[in-house]
């Protein structure tokens, strides 16, 4: 069945039944772009923004959480529906329509945000792996970055990056297994689902850094060129749709929602502020008991681990889609701009402080740069040329992504010079 394919009815229903069903079981087996996505979103960066956040603030910040999930569907569907009408990656889709100038400032700022995220998340493994065996070197980061990088150009990598996705899954099963455990507030829930602003230079950043979480130039950049590579038409629309509210507003906002709880119902009560990912792993202390220290960090490394491969990989569509290079590692430039990615992150285990606070850094820095790439792909979406322009509701949808990101970034950037 087709996936634009009409409902039939019958005087019964029994039809329209049958047709929702075989709909949505076609759309389950076409899966795929948005969830790659998803995992890169699932990655160790949000964790820790969300579990310091909820241990610091408490319930506070719930709002900016709930609302990462629905921003980062919205987002990633927009990037998709131009991977798909335009049938090019967004860089070639900016320099065909608004020039090559543009298009340089696009390639530039998705750019500095992927490896600038691919220098903090080597920081990051070679951290976790420096405190899970014992010897401490920023050199990790020259051992994981050139077996990645052969992994990826030898396609040899699949296989691995499931068993890390898989230990993630279990992790994220603990957090939410957790919920049931935590003495949850009703009344914290309900006062953070309400937008306030907690003031100071740190609350600008964490509410900065989990918007980033989902609403990241980097994902947004990479999910047009990943439909555009499943060769998804304007007729595979709604299977786009589904794609996305499935991975972006299900199983992301599980994700952080469950973890963020998890935070605020047993680390901020007892006045345990997250400053190392240790201090994380004793969210799951309830579930886990002894276990949660070394299960934690397990699935810290797997998360970081298998969200480096797709950051190097977006690093690659962006040079290649603006110099007109093929996005295959058959392509031995591909492969060159895929090992660029790898020497740049090769830098950032050298990088002092801890990583895990690290990490919402990187994702607030990353903000800063997606105002430009949702209001490019808002006018992709509406020029008058476009064969399937936006509705009002997605249009809507997408101003407001687009002002409360801006607004957040703004807000991070003038806290940290000293100006709000």
């Amino acid at each position: 069945m087709k996936s634009g394919e009409a409902l039939t009815r019958s005087p019964k229903g029994g039809e329209q039944s049958v047709s929702v069903i075989q709909r949505y079981s076609h759309y389950i087996s076409q899966l795929g772009p948005a969830w790659i996505i998803g995992a890169v979103a699932c990655g160790p960066a949000t964790l820790a923004s969300v579990a310091i956040a909820g241990a610091t603030y408490g319930y506070k910040m719930l709002w900016v959480v709930i609302l990462s999930a629905v921003f980062g569907t919205t987002a990633q569907y927009l990037a998709a529906r131009v991977g798909i009408l335009e049938g090019m990656g967004i860089i070639e889709a900016t320099e065909k329509y608004l020039g090559k100038s543009w298009a340089w400032i696009l390639t530039i700022d998705a750019l500095l945000a992927t490896w600038l995220a691919a220098m903090f998340l080597m920081n990051a493994l070679a951290g976790v792996t420096s405190l899970v065996t014992g010897l401490e070197t920023p050199y990790w980061g020259v051992v994981y970055g050139i077996l990645i990088t052969l992994f990826l150009v030898r396609k040899g990598y699949r296989k691995f990056e499931t068993v890390c996705k898989i230990l993630v899954i279990f992790v994220v099963a603990c957090f939410v297994a957790t919920l049931f455990m935590a003495d949850l507030s009703a009344a914290g829930i309900l006062g953070g689902i309400l937008p306030n602003l907690p003031g100071g230079i740190d609350a600008a950043l964490m509410m900065a850094a989990i918007m980033g979480g989902a609403v990241h130039i980097t994902i947004i950049g990479m999910h047009t060129y990943n439909t555009n590579a499943r060769d998804w038409k304007p007729k595979d629309l709604p299977l786009a749709r589904f794609d996305t509210v499935t991975s972006m507003g299900m199983a992301f906002g599980l994700y952080s929602v469950a973890i963020f709880l998890v935070a605020a119902a047993v680390l901020h009560p007892n006045g345990i502020g997250v400053k190392r990912a240790t201090d994380a792993a004793l969210a799951l202390q309830p579930l886990l008991g002894d276990s949660a220290m070394k299960i934690f960090m397990i699935g810290l490394w797997a998360a970081t681990l298998s969200t480096l491969s797709p950051t190097f990989m977006a690093g690659a569509y962006f040079i290649s889609g603006k110099m007109g290079w093929a996005q295959n590692v058959k392509d031995k430039r591909f492969a060159g701009a895929v090992f660029a990615g790898c020497l740049v992150s090769m830098l950032g285990p050298f990088v002092k402080g801890s990583f895990f606070l690290l990490l919402p850094l990187m994702l607030a820095l990353g903000l800063t740069g997606t105002p430009l790439v949702i209001a490019i792909i808002l006018y992709l979406l509406n020029r008058s040329g476009c064969t399937v322009k936006n509705s009002a509701l997605l249009n809507f949808m997408g101003g407001l992504t687009l002002l409360v990101t801006s607004f957040l970034a703004v807000r991070f950037l003038l806290t940290q010079f000293g100006i709000m």
